[in-house]
């Protein structure tokens, strides 16, 4: 795959999202953000804002210093989730329904 279309900022957001998932109770502090992504605290700030501004990063609300995911993300993958199994509900039942002659 050619690197072309890639951008290094999109980059960047995906994998801060990777960082920040699992730190929903106790947030995640910027500063170790910005080390694992190799930016500057004042870059992680922007991706934080943007990511917020989306209602996909919030601060902790007894620790605004600290930040976690927001719903919209997990409810994103709950609604994938449960596509597939209505999906999987649904061809199940089609295939009960051309069981073999017997």
């Amino acid at each position: 795959m050619s690197d072309k279309y890639l951008s290094n900022q999109i980059q960047q957001v995906l994998k801060l999202v990777e960082l920040m998932a699992g730190n929903e109770i106790n947030g995640a502090e910027p500063s170790k953000l910005a080390r694992a992504l190799n930016i500057s605290p004042a870059g992680v700030t922007r991706l934080l804002k943007n990511l917020e501004h989306a209602n996909w990063a919030e601060r902790l609300p007894e620790n605004d210093t600290r930040w976690r995911l927001h719903k919209k993300p997990v409810q994103l993958s709950n609604t994938v989730e449960q596509n597939f199994r209505d999906n999987l509900r649904r061809l199940q039942t089609e295939a009960a329904n051309y069981n073999v002659l017997g």
